[in-house]
């Protein structure tokens, strides 16, 4: 086989639309790991939200996390790799949060705290099996210490403009990066500097990688890896980054993309 990583991500690609592994998705990465090809999850999830998929797929390889930010030995107890967002940038997050009556959400430690409630909270806690630990004030419960991830949950106007902001103050320093329109995932790293040290880490060129994902915040490892891949679903920007399109999360798409494209 050509390829020796494939990094797939997790939400809208790997699961269906009832956040469930299919079990096409769950033998066609079996069988390939068993061939000698490494799969490396790519979430935005923190570890606590990928364990359970992590073991019914019987990975033993890294886990990036937090949307490139941490990547993870597959235990989730040794840390390979992080690009974290740093205290003061942190605190420069949280301020402008406060100060535009964002609610976000942080992930410190194996937790997640937010004062968020409603509707967005709800699809949160429901995609990533997670509840949130509420706080009345995120800036009293954040422990000065750097962050992975910070995600704003919001409403597409309010998420581009947090996005104009973290681009025009802290350029350079932190990522932020849509999943979706309501969604903007505000880290350390990204998704495409994550593979590229896992490729050095592995020792795997990008011409021997795939990936395989569906939102904004994928385009990095879709440009980084040799073979591109865009799930159906994907939105329109996503899969003009792909060289190839495979079928819905819904029909088992990673697996198609596996027989079809990596075989």
């Amino acid at each position: 086989m050509k390829y020796k990583l494939l990094a797939v991500d997790i939400d809208g690609t790997l699961l269906d639309d009832g956040h469930m592994l299919t079990e096409k998705n769950k033998k066609a990465i079996r069988d390939i790991q068993k061939e000698g090809v490494k799969v490396i999850p790519f979430s935005g999830r923190g570890y606590p939200a990928l364990k359970e998929i992590i073991q019914a797929l019987q990975m033993k390889d890294a886990v990036v996390t937090q949307n490139g930010s941490l990547v993870l030995d597959c235990t989730g107890k040794k840390i390979l790799h992080s690009e974290m967002i740093s205290s003061e940038n942190c605190r420069k997050i949280l301020d402008y949060c406060r100060e535009h009556s964002y609610q976000p959400l942080i992930y410190q430690g194996d937790r997640v705290y937010s004062g968020l409630t409603g509707n967005y909270l709800e699809i949160f806690e429901k995609c990533m099996g997670q509840k949130v630990v509420y706080t009345a004030d995120i800036g009293m419960c954040y422990n000065d210490t750097p962050l992975g991830k910070i995600l704003i949950l919001d409403e597409p106007r309010r998420t581009a403009r947090f996005r104009e902001w973290v681009s025009s103050a802290l350029g350079g320093e932190v990522s932020a990066e849509p999943a979706y329109d309501f969604s903007l995932e505000i880290g350390g790293s990204d998704k495409g500097r994550a593979l590229a040290w896992i490729g050095s880490y592995y020792h795997i060129a990008p011409g021997e990688m795939a990936a395989i994902g569906d939102g904004e915040n994928d385009k990095g490892m879709l440009e980084y890896a040799g073979l591109p891949i865009a799930m159906q679903n994907a939105m329109e920007g996503v899969k003009s980054a792909a060289t190839k399109v495979t079928l819905s999360n819904n029909e088992s798409g990673v697996a198609y993309a596996i027989e079809r494209y990596m075989r």
